[in-house]
């Protein structure tokens, strides 16, 4: 089974890239095939300035890395996003890859619900800016399904940490959830 970790911070060693690499070195320590993705080592541009093409042509228009990505992503068997807060709400890299999905998935509605069904979900933020309500955003995007995410939330305030040091896999308590969290995952697989 192939298990793909998707960070959208934009910083390559920051806490969300961090955290889901050491998951996926656990996934991978019980022989699973891994690999980690960093949003941003991909030119995947938002939704707009189109007359809305893929709603009537079934088809983006973008010529983006928005279909390799997601091709890279749909061939996983498990796929874990790694999602920093801001202000109290998700990424805007996260809302640019799930606005992109309706052109990718717009004629292929029970692929998406496939789709959905293989993504976990760490977001990392404190609590103190929102982050229980950036997690709850991310949620939304699974409403009325049968199925959700499963996920954790990391607040570097909660282990004396600062969110921007990116230092959060240091400590022991946040490595004992990860692992935890990695396991469950597998398990539910």
């Amino acid at each position: 089974m192939k298990v793909v970790g998707l960070s959208f911070s934009s910083r390559i060693n920051g806490n969300c890239y961090n955290c889901v690499d050491y998951c996926l070195k656990r996934i991978k320590s019980r022989g699973y095939d891994v690999e980690v993705i960093n949003f941003f080592d991909y030119e995947v541009n938002p939704c707009g300035l189109c007359d809305y093409q893929c709603f009537h042509t079934e088809k983006c228009i973008k010529t983006d890395d928005a279909k390799e990505l997601f091709e890279k992503l749909t061939n996983a068997d498990i796929i874990i996003y790694a999602i920093p807060t801001f202000g109290g709400h998700l990424a805007s890299s996260f809302f640019i890859l799930s606005e992109r999905e309706n052109g990718i998935f717009r004629s292929r509605l029970d692929y998406y619900v496939d789709y959905l069904r293989k993504i976990n979900l760490i977001v990392i933020g404190n609590l103190s800016s929102g982050a229980d309500m950036a997690l709850h955003e991310a949620f939304y995007g699974f409403t009325n399904k049968d199925f959700y995410p499963e996920s954790i939330l990391l607040s570097a305030k909660e282990y004396g940490r600062r969110s921007i040091n990116g230092d959060l896999i240091e400590d022991e308590l946040v490595r004992n959830k990860l692992e935890k969290y990695a396991d469950k995952i597998i398990d539910k697989y």
